[in-house]
């Protein structure tokens, strides 16, 4: 089968299509699933720099989230036949042509008939992260959700489930086309972080003083102290990932001065440890996604022989939502329409 492969550790150079890669046998455990699009998110360009808590050794498959229909069930696997039009998160492998997945610890989920398979693929890892996040800060309806990185993958998810769940959301982002696209995807207020010296004065205007109940931050850095001043007293901040491309250090004594929570989300792990509140997580997710309230946004598409240009597009943060990959040529777009994220009150 036709598969991106990483030849070496090292950056995008490694990383070139293998016609004839392949495809694993499928155990009694496991799915195969024919893949007709995967999507890039930012641990695919870490996981082949050996920077990411999964480690792999090459030659490798990298690809954390693809979708498409299921070819082959193992005979200890239920809930699933062959024909199923499914989207999965399975650590590596998804950039080829096929994919055999092991159940559990992957959970692979039927999509909605109207769903095709490019969002889909843009769907998992994103939605799932948000999804479990502004769960575990407790978004309530009428508290302020603040998203950083929020042009991004998992930043756009945030603002549509913000919304969904009666949230008022700002969006942190950097450029006009950025913020422009925040705004368009239902953010209430959007900030470009470039025009000003600091969140905190914007953030303290825009809610009356009140501050951000929930922060969901991508983005890390250094410094976090501007996020924190952003907060409302009793605000939980989010620690989703580290765009910023660093991990950021505080003093504990400035958790004090608002009674802040500092919340870690772990999607993956999460889904691993409670597979039965992830499948019911989804459940709604995808009742949102067919009554419009979310869609993901695919900013780029590449082809597999494209895919070293894909992965290096998250690195150089030129997304916007989210890049795909066309796996299997002329599939990703049917069945299903396109279809527009409600405005919100719409």
């Amino acid at each position: 089968m036709r598969a991106l492969v990483c030849t070496a550790i090292g950056g995008e150079e490694h990383l070139e299509v293998r016609e004839d890669w392949p495809s694993p046998p499928c155990g009694s455990q496991q799915v195969r699933i024919t893949v007709a699009a995967a999507s890039v998110n930012f641990p695919d360009r870490l996981i082949i720099r050996d920077q990411y808590q999964v480690k792999k050794e090459p030659p490798f498959v990298p690809g954390n989230e693809c979708a498409g229909v299921v070819a082959d069930v193992g005979a200890d696997v239920v809930g699933l036949g062959v024909g199923d039009r499914v989207l999965t998160l399975t650590g590596t492998g998804a950039f080829a042509e096929e994919i055999v997945v092991t159940i559990p610890p992957a959970q692979v989920h039927r999509i909605p008939d109207d769903m095709p398979f490019d969002e889909a693929a843009a769907f998992n890892l994103t939605y799932g992260t948000a999804g479990i996040g502004l769960r575990r800060g407790a978004l309530a309806p009428g508290d302020t959700l603040l998203v950083t990185g929020a042009a991004g993958g998992c930043g756009s998810a945030a603002i549509q489930i913000g919304k969904a769940l009666g949230a008022s959301v700002i969006a942190v982002a950097g450029g006009a086309e950025k913020v422009a696209l925040c705004r368009t995807l239902g953010a209430d207020h959007a900030i470009d972080h470039l025009t000003v010296d600091a969140l905190a004065p914007a953030v303290r205007e825009i809610t009356a003083g009140h501050g951000a109940d929930v922060v969901f931050d991508t983005v890390g850095g250094p410094d976090i102290r501007d996020l924190l001043r952003c907060m409302a007293w009793n605000g939980r901040f989010l620690v989703v990932g580290f765009a910023g491309g660093g991990v950021p250090r505080i003093g504990l004594n400035q958790t004090i001065l608002k009674s802040i929570s500092i919340v870690g989300v772990a999607y993956g792990a999460s889904a691993i440890v409670d597979p039965a509140g992830n499948r019911e997580l989804f459940s709604q997710l995808f009742d949102w996604y067919s009554e419009g309230k979310v869609r993901p946004h695919i900013g780029s598409r590449f082809a597999l022989d494209q895919g070293a240009d894909a992965v290096r597009a998250i690195g150089e943060r030129r997304a916007l939502g989210k890049i795909v990959i066309d796996i299997e040529e002329g599939a990703v777009g049917s069945p299903g329409r396109r279809r527009s994220v409600r405005p919100p009150g719409g």
